[in-house]
């Protein structure tokens, strides 16, 4: 035993040739994320639009969110088959890093990975038994789609108060450190950001196959799914820029040093294509809103949210020093007439909403989702980077987050 762990002690790092650990770990937990958020940001999407379906008498929502559970249990393999992965190269890679925080939050990482398997019993029940539950059971059918939606957003709570420790884990233990300054204001904003991604990401995959669609009717359906997943990413995106404010001033005020790493350090310029990636997706909502239903008034506003964005991606130099604040007040400017010209937007002749689309809107809905895809996974990126070389800011580097773990004695009973 003492000689086989003497030479387990004498095995080397393990180091990725050409893109390092890091990128190494950092690009399955992307993949991951992107088929996991997504499951997340439309899961409680699914039965609330078969919810208004019912309500409204409108066929269109139970096709919309059938296809949306379906699409769910469909990736689902795919995003777990990556967090496995992800896990095994964190174990290998960090070991003295992945170990004592699975010992540290034990029972989150319990309860995160535990609480898929009524979730996806749920789901499963959800999906493949539609037509026989919603038929004879369907507040059961109903009730099955939100539990789903429930348990899964179990896994985020637990999740987030890990990850948000990572960047500012101040001096707590136990609780105080799960429920850290970054806990709140990281929650609803992954929340929101999941949402407004994915129904982005969707507009355009419909947008595009309206376009692809010979079948008049088809082609309809798809531009009303378009507009249905545009009008939820675009509002929980207001939503999001908010919950960003407060989230990146919570890190700021826990971790100053991580927050001015990331906002002037060598990985600065990942800000400036956020805020550009951001502009396109304020200015690319207006800029639908104006094809599909264009008024004087809007081309007005859509025109002031361009001046807008473009001030408030400007680089710092061009602010004056102390003035940097103004930045802030442009976007929430923007944010607040991209607001004023949606609601202008809705209240504008329904049968107007239901006539075939032109091509343009529709490709200005297909750029809107290879944007926020984009915008989605760099705020990831943008995180990550932001800690520098620390693998838990101010408390662990990378360099010592590598090798064999070996506890204490007495450490393990």
């Amino acid at each position: 035993m003492t000689s086989g762990y003497s030479q387990l002690q004498s095995l080397p790092d393990i180091h990725v040739p050409l893109i390092g650990n890091r990128w190494a770990v950092g690009i399955f937990f992307l993949v991951h994320i992107v088929f996991g958020s997504f499951t997340m940001g439309t899961i409680f999407l699914s039965p609330t639009y078969q919810l208004v379906g019912r309500s409204r008498g409108d066929p269109r929502y139970r096709r919309y969110a059938r296809s949306l559970a379906e699409v769910n249990i469909r990736i689902f393999s795919l995003g777990a088959t990556f967090a496995g992965f992800a896990v095994i190269f964190l174990t290998a890679l960090y070991p003295r890093f992945f170990i004592p925080l699975i010992e540290m939050f034990f029972w989150p990482f319990l309860v995160a990975f535990v609480i898929w398997v009524p979730a996806i019993g749920a789901l499963y029940l959800y999906v493949h038994q539609w037509d026989a539950l919603e038929a004879r059971h369907p507040r059961l059918h109903l009730s099955l789609g939100y539990y789903t939606a429930a348990f899964e957003h179990v896994f985020l709570v637990m999740i987030v108060g890990i990850d948000s420790y990572l960047l500012t884990p101040g001096g707590g233990h136990g609780l105080s450190a799960f429920l850290n300054q970054s806990y709140f204001p990281e929650l609803g904003h992954r929340f929101t950001g999941n949402v407004s991604w994915a129904s982005f990401f969707i507009a355009g995959v419909s947008a595009v196959r309206a376009s692809a669609a010979r079948d008049g009717v088809e082609r309809a359906y798809q531009d009303w799914a378009t507009r249905a997943s545009m009008v939820v990413g675009f509002t929980t995106l207001l939503v999001q820029v908010v919950l960003g404010f407060v989230f990146a001033e919570a890190v700021k005020q826990a971790s100053p040093g991580a927050f001015t790493y990331s906002v002037s350090g060598p990985f600065a310029w990942l800000w400036l294509v956020q805020g550009l990636l951001l502009a396109v997706l304020i200015v690319g909502s207006n800029v639908y809103f104006q094809q599909t239903r264009p008024t004087v008034a809007g081309r007005q506003m859509t025109w002031a949210v361009v001046a807008l964005s473009i001030a408030a991606v400007a680089p710092a130099p061009l602010y004056p020093h102390g003035l940097f604040w103004v930045r802030y007040v442009v976007l929430a400017i923007s944010v607040v007439t991209s607001l004023a010209h949606f609601l202008a937007w809705r209240r504008q002749d329904g049968a107007q909403a239901d006539r075939e689309l032109a091509r343009a809107p529709r490709t200005t809905m297909a750029l809107v989702a290879a944007s926020a895809l984009t915008i989605f996974l760099l705020m990831g990126i943008i995180r990550t980077t932001a800690r520098g070389e620390f693998t838990v800011y101010g408390k662990q580097t990378e360099a010592q987050s590598g090798g064999l773990y070996n506890p204490p004695p007495g450490h393990y009973p």
